[in-house]
């Protein structure tokens, strides 16, 4: 029975230490969160043209303001995102931003960067990846500080980048 608990608590202590926040930063994660994402925000290229296969920086605000916990913000961005966009990528952003909570925001955004982390990326941008949300999730931000748009403020830091 010891040996089954010692076994139990050490994957407990597995699976959250792997989406600590890092030590080696130079900020604490009080003030990091609130500035990170209004810096990737107002960074950004000018949106791509709906035809285009580069992926539409309206996208990127929507993953900053998800990992902001900014609800309203975020449904401002994928309604933008929807009306620029065509088949696939219009259904998913017009579906994420009708959800009714960050919740189920989160839920349709992780569809919709199925999509987005197949298009062509602006430059300084990378594919993330949080092996703790949903069985794993990817999603595409500016190459920097990691904002994690599924867990938010409660883990920004959970990931790494994966391209």
């Amino acid at each position: 029975m010891k040996r089954f608990t010692f076994i139990t608590l050490a994957l407990i202590l597995l699976v959250f230490s792997s989406c600590a926040p890092k030590t080696d930063s130079p900020t604490p994660s009080d003030s990091a969160p609130a500035a990170a994402p209004e810096a990737t925000a107002t960074q950004t290229p000018e949106p791509a043209a709906a035809t285009s296969n580069v992926l539409s920086t309206h996208y990127m605000d929507a993953a900053a303001a998800l990992a902001a916990d900014d609800l309203e913000k975020a449904k401002v961005s994928l309604t933008a995102l929807a009306n620029e966009s065509t088949g696939e990528m219009k259904t998913l952003a017009q579906a994420a931003a009708n959800t009714g909570d960050i919740a189920a925001t989160r839920d349709a955004f992780k569809a919709l960067s199925k999509v987005a982390t197949t298009m062509e990326l602006p430059p300084d941008y990378a594919v993330a990846f949080c092996p703790m949300y949903k069985g794993g999730s990817k999603w595409v931000q500016k190459k920097d500080k990691l904002a994690n748009p599924y867990y938010g403020k409660t883990m920004l830091t959970c990931g790494s980048f994966v391209n």
